[in-house]
């Protein structure tokens, strides 16, 4: 019986570790569009917004329960886009608010065609 809670709650610990990155990574696409739309998201900044050492833990995580590279792509896509906000905050980066908006769907483009390749990939190898 006591295994079985174990085996459970790994389960669940697994199930979160590999699927919140997504989640927080559409959260993250979403605070983009909708702030660059002039709407302040504070809501989804609070719930989404991850500091450098979640940020470490998730990664290092998902390198110790070997999670594939599309499990990391919103990893990545959040460590670029914090970059690029915080490059943006402090240092100002000399373009206007619609060539950043541009940007930020470039990676946004990039990601989902990363996602989708990998994607594809992987279903041609498995279907031969």
């Amino acid at each position: 019986m006591e295994t079985a809670e174990k085996v459970r709650k790994r389960k669940i610990f697994l199930i979160l570790t590999k699927y919140i990155p997504h989640i927080i990574g559409f959260l993250y696409v979403l605070y983009t569009i909708l702030s660059i739309l002039e709407y302040n998201p504070i809501s989804i900044g609070y719930i989404a917004s991850l500091s450098v050492l979640p940020w470490i833990y998730i990664f290092s995580a998902s390198k110790a329960l070997e999670f594939c590279y599309v499990h990391r792509l919103p990893l990545y896509y959040i460590l670029i886009d914090e970059i690029l906000l915080v490059t943006d905050t402090y240092l100002g980066i000399p373009i206007s608010i619609y060539n950043l908006f541009v940007l930020h769907l470039l990676i946004i483009g990039i990601f989902i065609f990363a996602y989708s390749y990998y994607y594809i990939y992987e279903r041609q190898i498995k279907i031969l």
